[in-house]
């Protein structure tokens, strides 16, 4: 006889998962308020509307999970090709895959993390497309006189030319740049669907959220400039940069060189062409975030917290001999990133001593390691 009734096992292991998921969006307060101040201000600064913000929130889920499932896959697939000693590596990578959607303390942690930061690069897409309406590009000039000045007379991609002018070279680093967005997801996801909440996990989760909204957002609109690649079609003579971007070019022919199509694609956005946007040079973001996934991969272990050092010099290197950003750029980032690193850190230990927090610990530390 069929019943519709659970049996009392079923019952307590539901039970204990969503009393998993009520705790970790309780711990994970801190990051939903930067979420809703974020909000809040683009309301009443970009005057969007409620129902576009979440038309693009489902734009944002629906590109961002397939990136992170590109970005999460393959790093299981290296961790079991090198960890796990197993004649299947495909039957192990799909129970792998299964035992990870299936463990609840992952769960608990990891979905809070995510449904904050859908909306969260959501809200930082539509302050980036506006950044040029409230200034324009009045910095780029400035920022390439600097960038001579602080360089000994030289624009900083004149030094790197004589070692990064060959093609093959510039694909290479062309590469690791396009590769940045998988990085970011890899750090991400590695820290969010942790098996239990830390200083350190907290710590990342609020530098990354607030190095987008001061350096990405506050400084990006108060800094305006488009880059060395947009100099001449902002406006601006004579064009020191046209040198590199006759190189650019020159090296397409040879290899691909994606930045140069990306960077077409955004100006037609820019223009209205296309409904792709959002130029914004200072600060860069790439390279502000490669130094967060340096400082935050130390966990990890050696070989990623190495890799992840190579990847953040390539992005640096990129970002001026692919004529994305000025040099200064990269510094401002960095000293974001530095600024906001090492300042959350008395908060997120403050955090981790909440009694939700220390609740959600001992919760997911009695909890098996999958929900069955």
């Amino acid at each position: 006889m069929s019943s519709n009734t659970a049996s009392p096992a079923i019952s307590r292991s539901y039970e204990g998962v969503y009393s998993l998921m009520a705790l970790g969006f309780r711990a994970h307060a801190p990051i939903y308020l930067i979420v809703a101040l974020y909000f809040v201000a683009g309301l009443f600064i970009l005057k969007f509307s409620v129902a576009s913000f979440f038309t693009n929130v489902g734009i944002t889920l629906a590109m961002g999970i397939p990136l992170m499932l590109m970005s999460v896959i393959p790093m299981r697939l290296v961790y079991i090709a090198s960890i796990v000693d197993d004649r299947s590596p495909t039957r192990t990578a799909i129970v792998d895959f299964w035992n990870l959607v299936r463990d609840s303390r992952r769960i608990a942690l990891g979905v809070p993390a995510l449904l904050a930061l859908l909306p969260f690069m959501t809200l930082f897409g539509l302050y980036k497309s506006s950044v040029p309406s409230f200034n324009g590009f009045a910095w780029d000039a400035t920022f390439a006189a600097w960038d001579k000045a602080l360089h000994f007379g030289y624009h900083p991609y004149e030094l790197l030319q004589p070692l990064l002018g060959y093609p093959v070279i510039t694909f290479t680093i062309n590469l690791s740049y396009k590769l940045w967005l998988f990085a970011m997801w890899m750090v991400w996801y590695g820290w969010a669907f942790s098996t239990h909440s830390s200083v350190e996990r907290t710590r990342f989760l609020l530098s990354f959220m607030l190095t987008w909204v001061v350096g990405g957002t506050a400084l990006a609109i108060g800094l305006a400039s488009a880059g060395p690649a947009y100099f001449t079609r902002i406006g601006l003579s004579p064009d020191p940069y046209t040198p590199l971007m006759e190189y650019l070019h020159y090296a397409r022919e040879y290899w691909p060189i994606w930045a140069i199509d990306t960077q077409d694609l955004l100006w037609k956005g820019f223009d209205g062409t296309t409904v792709l946007d959002g130029i914004s040079a200072m600060p860069t973001m790439h390279n502000a975030l490669s130094l967060l996934f340096v400082l935050a991969s130390r966990p990890f272990g050696k070989w990623p917290h190495r890799i992840l050092i190579a990847h953040f010099v390539l992005v640096y290197l990129g970002s001026v001999h692919l004529a994305w950003h000025y040099a200064i750029d990269a510094y401002l980032g960095w000293a974001v990133t530095l600024a906001v690193w090492y300042g959350v850190k008395p908060v997120a230990q403050w955090w981790e001593q909440r009694p939700q927090v220390i609740a959600l610990n001992q919760q997911v530390a009695a909890s098996p390691a999958a929900a069955r």
